[in-house]
């Protein structure tokens, strides 16, 4: 009987995508229980970048690709990155599935088969349509609807919405914006993301009866179902 699969965030580091990342937007997690030398150089070669996965709360699905060295038995969560599950323990595979991971691979396994199989994942969740609330957004038409009313907006506002709802409810603060919005590592002394969620709150809060952005001091803004 396959072990049961008990749920862990696992920490995303803040850190910026290589441009081929940056395209597709939203990024795998990849969960081993295992050390393989040969990862960091596969996830590279795909345009991808390697990160060290913690046991804390993830703030947003940012970073390309993760090596999470905890137990794939604790490590599985529901969530809005996919997450592909390594493990030597072929019981367990059957197990990160029920569990809800995008994939299971069993190692040892081809480098260029897992590179491919993180590709398949990445393009089949950028194109799926993000849903908060009334709020839907169309990521592969860079469009969005509240109560199937259509939003006109431009990139940077549709950027910036999209990335509130990935951060599903949490508050993101200003810095994290700038960097991961904008691109900027560093604070101008401008205020822009103030400009830019006072334009989304014109078009998506102020012509319904509930306001879906919500902005507090030192903690920055977060989206809600509305």
């Amino acid at each position: 009987m396959p072990r049961r699969i008990t749920p862990l965030w696992t920490h995303l580091r803040q850190t910026r995508c290589c441009q081929t990342a940056q395209k597709r937007h939203v990024v795998p997690v990849i969960l081993s229980e295992v050390e393989i030398p040969w990862l960091d150089h596969a996830i590279r070669a795909r345009g991808y970048r390697l990160e060290i996965g913690y046991a804390r709360p993830a703030p947003a699905p940012h970073v390309a690709a993760i090596l999470c060295r905890w137990q794939i038995g604790r490590a599985i969560v529901a969530g809005p990155v996919p997450q592909i599950a390594l493990t030597e323990d072929r019981a367990a595979l059957v197990a990160a599935l029920d569990a809800g991971a995008s994939d299971a691979v069993a190692v040892p396994v081809d480098p260029d088969e897992l590179a491919a199989r993180v590709d398949v994942r990445v393009r089949r969740h950028a194109a799926t349509p993000l849903t908060v609330g009334t709020l839907t957004l169309d990521p592969v038409a860079r469009s969005a609807s509240r109560s199937g009313t259509q939003i006109a907006l431009v990139p940077r506002e549709f950027a910036l919405l999209r990335y509130l709802a990935e951060s599903r409810g949490r508050f993101v603060p200003r810095c994290e914006l700038l960097e991961q919005v904008w691109g900027l590592r560093f604070d101008p002394g401008t205020n822009v993301v103030a400009v830019h969620v006072s334009n989304l709150r014109a078009k998506l809060d102020r012509p319904f009866p509930t306001a879906m952005i919500e902005g507090r001091k030192g903690l920055g803004y977060r989206l809600v179902a509305g």
